[in-house]
C-alpha cells in the first residue's frame, strides 16, 4: 500500500507504531497495521512477539467502586505476582510523544535512530537464535537515559508540581537518595535543570518510586533478607478520578512519610504501558486509581506441617476508586493511612521482622557451610599435594620424623630430669626445714629455761638489774605478749622471750621438761647461743627467723650479743614491739643462686686460653 494514499487516522497510527518500534520499514508497519484493522496495540503485540488480544477495557467513573481490603488468603501461586500469567489481556504502549509537534520533531530523528538501532536488531536476532536472554535496553532521547518508570514519575512530577522525597532531601542537604532498585536511577539524584522548580518551591512530595520492572519490584519485595511491604500504584489517564488522586493522595505528606518511615517499596505506572498493564492483571485491578499492598506472608496450606512456615508474596489489600471525599473515599490518603496504621502494619511487620532475621541466619549458615566446604576442599587439595610430594621425599620425611621424635624424647627426658631435680630439691629443703625447726625448738626451750630471766619482783630490790621496764609484743597472728625486764637485762633475753612465744602449747612442750644444758654440747649461757649461730651459718635474724621493730616511732631493734636493754635507743623506758617474720629459706635460695652464677662466671674465665685476639682488643 502506498503511504501517500493513507488517511489521516491511518497516518497517525503508522507514526505511533514507528515511534514505539524506534522506526523501521514503513511498508512492513503498514502491512502489520492493515492485518489488525489499524489497531496500534495489536500491531505492537505482533512486532514484539506477543499474541494479539482483546483491547483494554477501562472501568468508567460511573461504576460503583468500593474499598476491597483482602485478608491474607491470596498468594502468588494464584495471582502470578512473580510470573507471567497465561491469557493475560493486551496492553497499550505509552506514547512517548503524545502531541503532534513532538511527532514532527521525532520524524527527523526516526531515520537516525533506525540506523543506530540496526546493529542492536542483528544482535537481538542472534541472541534469540542462541536462546541467550537479552537485557532490556533503555530508550535514549537527547542524551538522557529514560526507563519507563522514570518517564512516568517525571511526568507525575510535572503534573502535580511535587518532587520525590529523596530529591527534597538531596536538595536540602539532608542526605543522598534512598531510592532502591536493581539499577541506579538518575531520577532521584539528578540535579535540577534550568526552569525546574526548587525543592522549596514545589507543591508537595511524592514517594520514592522503585526504578525497574514490576517483576523486579516483586522479586525485591520477596527477598527474605530484606523483606519489605510493597505498594503498587496503577492509574489510567482515561479515568476522571486519576488527576485528583495524583494531586491529593500521592502528594499527601502523612501518607508519604508513613511509607518512607516503614521502608515501603513503591512502584507505579499507567496501564497504557505493557508492564503496568501486566501488573494490573496479576493484581486483579478493575477500576482506577488502584492501590495494592503486597508483602511476604506464610502460605496457608492444609498440607503444611505445624511449625513450618513457607513465606510467599501475598496481596495484603486492594484499594480502588475515587480519592474524594477525603474522609471515606477508598483511595484517599486518610483512608489509606488509617488502614496502614490500624490493620496492615500491626499484622505484617512482626512477620517480616521474623523472616528477615531467619533469612539472615540462613545466609550466615550458608556462608559458614560454604566456608567450611571451601576449607575442606583446600585441605583435600593440600593433602593431595602433600601425598604427591611424599612419594618423592619419603626417605627425607621419615628421617626428619625420626629426628623430631628423638628431639621430642630428649626434651621430654630433660624436662622430666629437671622436674625430678626440682622435686628432690624441694624435698631436701623441706627436710632441712623440718630438721631446722626441730633444732630451733630445742634451742627455744633451752633459751626459755636458761636465757630468759625471771621477771623483777616489786617487793624485792634488785639493784643489779636496774629499773623495771615493761615490754609488749604483738605477734604476726595478732596475739600479744607482755613481760617485765630490768634495764640491765640483755637484749638477747628480749629475743629469747619472743622466741618462746613460738613454742606450741601442750604437755609435751611444758617448761618443766625444757633442757637444762645447751644442745649439741655447746657452752652454757649466751656464749653457747652465739657459737651455735656461727656453727649453723645463721647469725642474727637468720637464726631467730624474725626481727623486732619498735612500733612508734618505727625503728628496727637489731640483735647484738652482749648488748643491754638500757643501751637500746627507744627501748630504755619499755615500749610496744612488732614481730616481722624473715623468710630464711628464700634468702638461702637466693644466696645459692648467686653462688651458682659466680661459679659459672668463674668457669668461663678458666676456659680463657690467655691468648690475645683482635676481637678482644
Amino acid at each position: 500500500m502506498d503511504p501517500n494514499s493513507l488517511s489521516s487516522s491511518q497516518r497517525q497510527a503508522l507514526d505511533q507504531l514507528q515511534v514505539i518500534t524506534n522506526g523501521g520499514d514503513a511498508e512492513v508497519a503498514i502491512s502489520v497495521l492493515d492485518s489488525v484493522s489499524w489497531d496500534v496495540q495489536r500491531a505492537a503485540d505482533i512486532i514484539f512477539d506477543q499474541n494479539p488480544s482483546a483491547p483494554l477495557s477501562i472501568s468508567r467513573p460511573s461504576e460503583t467502586t468500593t474499598t476491597h481490603v483482602e485478608n491474607f488468603d491470596i498468594d502468588d501461586s494464584e495471582q502470578g505476582l512473580l510470573g507471567n500469567e497465561p491469557g493475560a489481556r493486551g496492553f497499550r504502549r505509552t506514547n512517548l510523544y503524545p502531541s503532534s509537534p513532538l511527532l514532527i520533531v521525532a520524524r527527523p530523528l526516526r531515520f537516525i535512530l533506525a540506523i543506530l538501532a540496526f546493529p542492536f536488531h542483528i544482535l537481538r536476532t542472534l541472541f534469540r537464535l542462541l536462546r541467550i536472554p537479552l537485557p532490556q535496553l533503555p530508550l535514549t532521547l537527547s542524551g538522557l537515559t529514560l526507563y519507563y518508570p522514570e518517564r512516568w514519575v517525571r511526568s507525575l512530577e510535572e503534573e502535580t508540581g511535587a518532587i520525590c522525597l529523596s530529591r527534597v532531601r538531596s536538595r536540602s542537604g539532608d542526605g543522598a537518595s534512598t531510592g532502591v532498585g536493581p539499577s541506579s536511577s538518575s531520577l532521584t539524584s539528578r540535579p535540577a535543570k534550568q526552569g525546574e522548580a526548587a525543592a522549596d518551591d514545589c507543591d508537595g512530595i511524592l514517594p520514592d518510586f522503585f526504578v525497574g520492572s514490576y517483576e523486579e519490584f516483586a522479586r525485591t519485595c520477596a527477598k527474605e533478607t530484606d523483606a519489605r511491604i510493597g505498594c503498587v500504584i496503577l492509574v489510567s489517564e482515561e479515568h476522571d478520578d486519576v488527576p485528583e488522586f495524583k494531586r491529593s493522595t500521592l502528594t499527601d505528606p502523612t501518607f508519604v512519610r508513613l511509607m518512607q518511615d516503614n521502608n515501603f517499596l513503591v512502584w507505579g505506572g499507567d496501564i497504557r504501558d505493557r508492564d503496568a498493564w501486566s501488573a494490573s492483571q496479576k493484581l486483579q485491578a478493575t477500576t482506577y486509581p488502584f492501590v495494592a499492598f503486597v508483602a511476604l506472608q506464610p502460605r496457608r496450606s492444609p498440607s503444611s506441617r505445624a511449625g513450618t512456615t513457607q513465606a510467599t508474596l501475598t496481596i495484603l489489600s486492594r484499594h480502588q476508586g475515587p480519592s474524594i471525599p477525603a474522609a471515606s473515599a477508598p483511595t484517599s490518603a486518610k483512608t489509606l493511612v488509617s488502614h496502614l496504621n490500624d490493620q496492615l502494619l500491626p499484622r505484617v511487620q512482626p512477620f517480616l521482622t521474623r523472616i528477615r532475621a531467619q533469612a539472615v541466619e540462613r545466609e550466615n549458615l550458608k556462608a559458614l557451610e560454604s566456608a567450611q566446604r571451601e576449607h575442606e576442599r583446600a585441605i583435600r587439595a593440600e593433602q593431595d599435594r602433600a601425598f604427591a610430594e611424599s612419594q618423592r621425599k619419603d626417605k627425607d620425611r621419615i628421617e626428619a620424623r625420626i629426628a623430631e621424635d628423638r628431639r621430642v624424647a630428649e626434651e621430654a627426658r630433660r624436662r622430666e630430669e629437671a622436674e625430678r631435680i626440682e622435686r628432690e630439691e624441694a624435698e631436701r629443703l623441706q627436710k632441712e626445714k623440718e630438721q631446722w625447726e626441730t633444732k630451733r625448738m630445742i634451742w627455744r626451750r633451752w633459751g626459755r629455761r636458761t636465757l630468759l630471766p625471771r621477771e623483777p619482783r616489786p617487793t624485792l630490790a634488785e639493784p643489779a638489774r636496774g629499773k623495771t621496764i615493761r615490754i609488749g609484743v604483738r605477734m604476726p597472728d595478732g596475739r600479744r605478749g607482755v613481760r617485765f625486764f630490768g634495764e640491765g637485762d640483755s637484749l638477747t633475753a628480749v629475743y629469747a622471750f619472743v622466741d618462746t612465744l613460738f613454742i606450741p602449747d601442750g604437755k609435751e612442750f611444758s617448761s618443766d621438761s625444757d633442757p637444762a644444758v645447751p644442745p649439741e654440747g655447746a657452752p652454757s649461757g649466751e656464749e653457747g647461743l652465739v657459737k651455735a649461730m656461727y656453727d649453723a651459718g645463721r647469725v642474727g635474724e637468720d637464726w631467730w627467723g624474725f626481727k623486732l621493730v619498735l612500733s612508734y616511732p618505727r625503728r628496727d631493734i637489731i640483735w647484738e650479743t652482749g648488748k643491754r636493754i638500757a643501751d637500746v635507743e627507744g627501748l630504755k623506758a619499755g615500749g610496744q614491739l612488732v614481730i616481722e617474720m624473715v623468710d630464711v629459706g628464700a634468702k638461702a635460695k637466693a644466696k645459692g643462686k648467686a653462688k651458682d652464677i659466680g661459679e659459672s662466671k668463674a668457669g668461663q674465665q678458666d676456659e680463657d686460653d690467655g691468648y690475645v685476639t683482635e676481637e678482644s682488643d
